[in-house]
């Protein structure tokens, strides 16, 4: 299964401000990456070690919780983040 989920660190978003997020899982086979917020993908990435969200600038409603996911044919880990 893939390990744990890591984000790029930790930062603050200011609205109006672009946003990048970028989530990654090491594991064999590569996993499937997902961002989700709720049950909407914002970011996909398949075959790959990580998944980059972006946003040209941050909303107010764009604020909650995250869910950062990685899934290969072994097992699935989640990492969730607001």
């Amino acid at each position: 299964a893939p390990r744990s989920p890591v984000l790029n660190g930790s930062l603050w978003v200011v609205a109006g401000e672009p946003v990048t997020v970028t989530c990654g899982a090491a594991s064999h086979p590569a996993p499937i990456v997902t961002v989700t917020r709720g049950r909407r993908v914002v970011a996909a990435a398949v075959y790959e070690p990580q998944v980059t969200m972006a946003m040209a600038a941050a909303r107010p409603e764009d604020a909650g919780e995250y869910l950062c996911r990685a899934e290969n044919q072994h097992g699935q880990s989640s990492l969730a983040f607001n």
